[in-house]
């Protein structure tokens, strides 16, 4: 499993909905209604059956207007798949959860730096060979 494996999943998904022809404006906005529809509907339907199993679904679902880039030296990538591959992987497969998505995984990434500024800041100083004492 790659880094991305989920969202190249959820782009072909999407790329396979996506109508190929033009439409005029009218249409397009009731196709958005209609999925918007569709999506309530979905959404009724699963709360008044029984909670799925946190350990089986993702965290959130996949949406293309989410997606960022990140910008890592090649060091620093490998460190955190090896982390993610070596380490955390096993404490979800240990936690029940054997299928978590990449999405999920980058969430937390990022949630953690943002818990964490002081010490963001204190690498971003480190890998420039900034002293904080001078």
């Amino acid at each position: 499993m790659t880094a991305f494996d989920d969202l190249e999943n959820a782009i072909n998904e999407e790329a396979e909905k996506t109508p190929t022809s033009d439409s005029s404006s009218d249409s397009s906005n009731s196709g958005e209604s209609q999925t918007s529809s569709e999506s309530y509907d979905s959404y009724e339907s699963q709360t008044s059956e029984e909670p799925e199993d946190p350990r089986k679904t993702p965290a959130f679902e996949f949406s293309p207007d989410l997606r960022r880039s990140i910008y890592a030296r090649e060091e620093s990538w490998q460190e955190f798949e090896d982390a993610r591959d070596l380490e955390m992987t096993r404490e979800l497969r240990d936690a029940g959860v054997r299928n978590h998505e990449s999405r999920e995984v980058h969430d937390a990434m990022v949630r953690l730096a943002a818990d964490n500024p002081e010490k963001m800041a204190r690498l971003v100083l480190d890998a420039r060979g900034i002293d904080e004492e001078q």
